[in-house]
């Protein structure tokens, strides 16, 4: 949710590309928004959208420009060496725990799931994979993606778990060993099912994302997904069952923020169409900050009653606060917070690396 600089080094004009990656970012975040003024909760609605799920489109799109984001920080297309790739590593993860921290201090509202405590872990999981090359990740993301569905909701059937609310520091304490279930499967944002949607992601940010016919390749794969998705739901009935409907599901989830993904990138490469959509670019430069004030919106029931007017409210006060803020400061509040402290880490690692003999 928050954006570093880029490394020296990286692939050349990618001022573009992180433009369409933040209007990515804030498409995901308005509806994500969207998904907890009208309940769509994750796995919800299946009988009425076949594969697609309200809930659950919105996560995996910020799973997937996570993962981006990361990719194009940690070097872009060219893979950092192993003194740039610990600070990195460092960064990404103070970066996570103050995310995950924000969002165990948030759990005490029950009027909207948190995502979160779920996304620090997961980003702190990608750790892992930042010296990997696209080939690799994508295959590793393929094989997450098959597996984690079923897996999951097999673990989910056979124990009869469910989600227990939104993890807080209190949950922690007392009972760190069902947060942990909690987190990786059970929750509303298993991590296990959403560590593909990021690997995905930051295989695209390895690749040159300034090539507009990598990114026409892009959109075209997200769109193929979306279609398989489809077939499979209609071809075969009996494929309908809990598992088979998440796999279903997943695929069709990860298609289409791939599809929205790309086609943001493919927008803001013209001038008329950046500047008509640069509200929402705003707002994807600071979603932490405007995430959290949507929450603590929604804990205070202001116009809870009805969503139909709730939503056009907090969309225009989102996307009216960060172009106001952006006027003057280019980081929101709370990304400013947590670039400072990661940062401090990377430097920290950069400066230890300096001083160790070769």
């Amino acid at each position: 949710m928050t954006e570093g600089k880029p490394e020296a080094g990286a692939c050349a004009s990618v001022r573009g590309p992180r433009t369409g990656v933040d209007l990515a970012r804030g498409i995901a975040l308005l509806g994500l928004m969207a998904a907890g003024v009208f309940h769509a909760a994750p796995g919800n609605g299946l009988s009425a959208l076949g594969p697609m799920s309200a809930g659950d489109c919105p996560a995996v799109a910020f799973a997937l420009v996570a993962g981006v984001s990361l990719g194009l920080t940690s070097g872009g297309c060219r893979i950092p060496d192993r003194r740039h790739r610990a600070s990195a590593r460092a960064e990404v993860a103070v970066e996570a725990l103050l995310i995950a921290a924000i969002g165990l201090a948030l759990g005490f509202s029950d009027a909207v799931p948190v995502v979160l405590p779920y996304y620090g872990v997961l980003v702190l999981l990608t750790t892992l994979f930042l010296g990997r090359r696209p080939w690799f990740l994508a295959r590793f993301a393929a094989v997450v993606l098959l597996i984690t569905p079923i897996m999951v909701t097999s673990t989910i059937d056979s124990s009869g778990l469910q989600p227990q609310g939104n993890p807080t520091f209190s949950t922690m304490v007392a009972d760190p060993s069902g947060l942990l279930v909690d987190v990786f499967v059970t929750g509303f944002y298993p991590v296990l099912i959403y560590l593909a949607c990021i690997c995905t992601g930051l295989a695209i940010g390895r690749m040159d994302l300034s090539s507009v016919e990598l990114i026409r390749g892009v959109l075209i794969g997200g769109i193929a997904a979306v279609a398989v998705s489809w077939l499979w739901w209609l071809a075969f009935p009996a494929s309908r069952s809990h598992g088979w409907v998440y796999l279903i599901r997943s695929i069709n989830s990860l298609g289409s923020a791939v599809v929205v993904l790309a086609a943001a990138i493919l927008l803001v490469r013209a001038r008329a169409t950046e500047r008509l959509l640069r509200p929402f670019t705003a707002a994807g430069t600071m979603v932490l900050t405007l995430y959290c004030g949507f929450v603590l919106v929604l804990a205070t029931g202001v116009l809870g009653s009805s969503p139909a007017e709730q939503y056009p409210v907090l969309l225009a006060g989102a996307l009216l606060f960060a172009l106001l803020w952006r006027r003057f400061l280019a980081d929101g509040p709370l990304e400013f917070l947590v670039a400072q402290l990661s940062c401090r880490a990377r430097h920290a690692v950069l400066a230890a690396g300096r001083k160790d003999p070769e």
